[in-house]
């Protein structure tokens, strides 16, 4: 009895033990079942990732060489604008230079132009103070004359109206004949004189009551004298028959000169 007992013992334990190993293998199988289904889904999503990550890659590297070419155009424009602006910077400069260099000629061609209009100026002013000065001298010269002209007028009129009381100091020898002394000598013929019948201290001359009838040329020169004693030497300018205008020959003394003075033809 002991032996099958222990066979059956044995057949349960072995029983057992296949059925714990069927369990065991079962639930392996299923887990490697379950691994291998999550495996292959894994592997299925791996793959659409792959595959996306693929298509994603290609659609970048179309994006990546249209950039590449959009950069590369990109760039080619940026050097042609590049090379466009230096060359507009250097034609730039270049007209600077020019536009300086313009300047300082314009400067140049004003600073000539000032000076000249300068010169132009003090010429003109110049012109103008000469015209002036021309035109002063004629006004005095008019004054002069028509002071001149007032002048003899007026002494033709003393003349005519002094004629009877105006006397000359003249010793004039007979025609033809000698003063003699009593000794039977001839006598020396003294020199003319007369009398000043004007002065004229603005214009610088006398009136004198000897003129071309009385011998008197025009240079011939008068002492001028009071009481005896020398007072200015005059020359006649101007002759007329019975008088002549002399001008002083010192102006400094012209203020010392009378009417009235004797007048003594000195050659």
């Amino acid at each position: 009895m002991t032996k099958p007992r222990i066979s059956t013992i044995l057949l349960v334990i072995a029983f057992l033990t296949a059925g714990v190993a069927a369990a065991n293998f079962y639930v392996a199988e299923t887990k490697e079942k379950a691994d291998h289904l999550q495996t292959k889904s894994e592997l299925k999503k791996v793959t659409q990732l792959k595959e996306t990550l693929e298509l994603e890659k290609e659609e970048l590297t179309k994006t990546k060489t249209a950039l590449e070419g959009q950069v590369a155009a990109l760039t080619k424009d940026a050097k042609s604008r590049a090379d466009e602006l230096a060359a507009e910077k250097r034609a730039r400069e270049a007209m600077t230079n020019q536009l300086t260099q313009k300047e300082s000629e314009l400067k140049r061609f004003r600073e000539q132009a000032d000076q000249e209009r300068k010169e132009k100026q003090g010429i003109s002013e110049e012109l103008t103070r000469t015209k002036q000065s021309v035109q002063s001298v004629n006004n005095e010269l008019k004054t002069l004359r028509e002071a001149k002209e007032a002048l003899e007028k007026r002494v033709k009129e003393m003349l005519a109206a002094r004629a009877k009381e105006a006397e000359q100091i003249v010793v004039k020898p007979a025609a033809g004949s000698s003063p003699v002394l009593s000794s039977g000598s001839t006598m020396a013929v003294a020199p003319l004189q007369g009398k000043v019948l004007v002065v004229n201290k603005e214009f610088n001359f006398v009136v004198i009551n000897l003129g071309s009838r009385d011998g008197i040329k025009k240079g011939s020169r008068f002492a001028i004298t009071r009481d005896g004693k020398p007072v200015v030497t005059a020359e006649v300018e101007k002759l007329y028959d019975n008088m002549s205008a002399a001008t002083l020959l010192s102006e400094e003394k012209k203020s010392e000169v009378k009417e009235g003075d004797l007048a003594r033809q000195i050659s």
